[in-house]
């Protein structure tokens, strides 16, 4: 499982396999739809009868294979209006995935990329949803009329949610490049976040999320705290005694301790 959101009176959670869930009170999860669940006896029926990579009919039964096994379908994000207007986003191998329950159907929404990986949903209004994920993908639009890329700078940021903060869109990136990273939803203008970050103790960031008007942005190490001033590191006990220890004993302690 990959994510969890309160839509409406309950809980919703979206994972691996394609698997979608309600809760229905206390250890009563169940399927919001099936139509997307990873069907493994059909994938192990189709590998029992895979040909040795030898045989001359090995690459048919590869391109035939390809064509009919059962899809395998990511959720990263799962966040709703209500509990008839939900959206869902992910991946299939290298294709985006982006859903829409409206309380009987998933539908499959076109996206317009060829590849990416769909990481975080923030829902502005009905009609304004904005989806972030690899490659430095941002889509904006609603199941009513559309999603569209919106076109930032070129670069391959793996955004991993999307916040509003001060009439600005937040997106933490940990890699290609890593930071955190604010959006003008009016012209697209995507820059740096001023001020900059202090210096991380870990290797990234992949939350960023606001209370208030306080923005919180969580790393692998770090915690930080911005009132629209300035940053505040936030020490946390257990990431402090391993910063301690790190000093003391070196990186095999650090990587004993985290594993």
């Amino acid at each position: 499982m990959f994510a969890i959101s309160q839509i409406g009176n309950r809980l919703y959670a979206a994972g691996d396999g394609g698997q979608f869930y309600v809760r229905h009170g206390r250890d009563g999860w169940r399927f919001v739809t099936e139509s997307l669940l990873f069907d493994p006896v059909k994938y192990r029926e189709q590998r029992k009868n895979r040909p040795k990579t030898d045989d001359p009919d090995y690459l048919s039964w590869l391109m035939e294979s390809k064509k009919s096994k059962p899809r395998n379908v990511l959720f990263n994000g799962v966040k709703g209006i209500d509990e008839d207007a939900i959206y869902l986003c992910g991946e299939e191998g290298t294709k985006p995935i982006l859903c829409f329950w409206d309380g009987d159907t998933l539908h499959e929404l076109n996206t317009h990329l060829s590849e990416a990986a769909l990481t975080g949903i923030y829902i502005e209004s009905p009609d304004s949803i904005w989806i972030c994920g690899r490659e430095g993908v941002l889509l904006h639009g609603s199941y009513a009329r559309g999603f569209t890329p919106v076109s930032l700078r070129s670069q391959h940021n793996l955004f991993h949610m999307t916040a509003p903060y001060r009439g600005k869109l937040v997106l933490p990136s940990s890699t290609r490049p890593g930071g955190l990273f604010e959006v003008d939803p009016k012209t697209s203008d995507l820059k740096r976040f001023s001020p900059s970050l202090p210096k991380l103790r870990g290797d990234y960031i992949f939350y960023a999320g606001c209370i208030g008007n306080i923005l919180w942005v969580v790393g692998q190490k770090d915690i930080f705290r911005f009132d629209g001033a300035e940053w505040e590191r936030i020490e946390h006990p257990d990431l402090w005694s391993i910063c301690r220890k790190r000093r003391r004993y070196g990186d095999t302690f650090e990587r004993r301790a985290i594993a």
